[in-house]
């Protein structure tokens, strides 16, 4: 037997609401069939992720994976603070379009320092699924079926996941 120290936002992993929204759902009150969503892996080559970089979405597409120069720091054995984040707007215009799932291939969808939180509770309040610490360096832009379970855990405000895409 082998015992595991971690914590509930270690590695790949999803933000329930509970982690920033005192009366938000615990990661255990969130339907399975939630974490599972067709996305659309979007490459953004800047230092944020803007309304603009959103226009190539498809129509059809109710989650949205962003892969970034974050990809190549999750091998860094230390935290890197200049990492690429989501914008304000364009968290907002990703919940006008009915998005249900987000992803980041970092530790935060946030930009570092942010002391309000702002993005995430926002897309947490409209009950967003939200993943970060994603693995998409080898995968290519395109369309997915996206897994991504958490583990159970009664009353906790994220869990680790064991996330999967599967090409179609």
């Amino acid at each position: 037997m082998h015992e595991l120290h971690l914590g509930t936002h270690t590695g790949s992993h999803v933000d329930a609401p509970f982690h920033f929204l005192k009366d938000g759902k615990t990661v255990d009150q969130i339907p399975l069939y939630r974490f599972i969503e067709m996305v659309q892996v979007l490459e953004v080559k800047k230092g944020r992720v803007s309304v603009e970089d959103l226009f190539s979405l498809e129509e059809d597409i109710r989650g949205v994976l962003f892969k970034t120069k974050n990809s190549e720091y999750m091998s860094l054995k230390s935290f890197y603070k200049d990492y690429t984040y989501l914008t304000l707007e364009a968290a907002e215009h990703l919940i006008k379009r009915k998005i249900r799932l987000i992803g980041i291939d970092y530790v935060s969808i946030e930009e570092f320092g942010t002391p309000s939180f702002q993005v995430h509770k926002k897309l947490l309040e409209a009950e967003v699924i939200l993943f970060e610490g994603l693995n998409l360096k080898d995968v290519p832009p395109g369309k997915y079926l996206f897994i991504g379970f958490p583990l159970r855990l009664k009353g906790m405000d994220g869990s680790p996941v064991r996330a999967v895409l599967i090409e179609f």
